[in-house]
């Protein structure tokens, strides 16, 4: 959806009800996320002289790939976020800046549902994997003990050095 900047009157409120589609040819998915399976939102948008407010409510749910597992699940987020659109760099404002008429709003929203993921996501009742054939996992005490018994085997060399200065 396109909105034109100068379609907006000053100081007037739209509101906008509406669902939102992301096709995967516009809006390819990035692991961990497959898919933005619904997207509804419930947008205000003023329009001040120099800058546009959006106040974005959204409710989404979105296919993560398991980091535990590497299965897809669904996952429902409930996202407000407050966007300024500005047209011109201000230091002192944290607008960001859309040169031209039109507004993507599509893309705008891509972006606060993307920032919005779980970095790690684990589908419910996901249990973190157990050591296996040809793997094993570690918790930070193991490894730190690991390295400490084994070291590393590119520096033993520098062992045989003697770096004391005789002077």
């Amino acid at each position: 959806m396109i909105i034109l900047k100068s379609k907006l009157l000053l100081d007037k409120t739209i509101s906008l009800q509406k669902s939102f589609l992301f096709d995967a040819a516009t809006f390819p998915a990035r692991k961990p996320l497959l898919a933005i399976k619904k997207c509804f939102g419930n947008i205000e948008i003023t329009k001040y002289r120099k800058l546009i407010r959006m106040n974005i409510d959204l409710d989404v749910v979105v296919n993560l790939e398991c980091s535990y597992t590497l299965e897809p699940f669904d996952h429902e987020l409930n996202i407000h976020e407050e966007v300024v659109i500005g047209d011109t760099f201000d230091p002192n404002s944290e607008a960001i800046i859309v040169e031209g008429d039109a507004i993507d709003l599509e893309r705008i929203l891509y972006a606060i549902i993307s920032s919005s993921l779980p970095l790690k996501p684990v589908k419910p009742g996901a249990k973190l994997p157990k050591s296996g054939e040809g793997y094993r996992v570690l918790n930070d005490e193991q490894l730190a003990k690991d390295r400490s018994i084994s070291g590393d085997s590119r520096f033993a060399k520098l062992d045989d050095f003697n770096l004391e200065d005789d002077d």
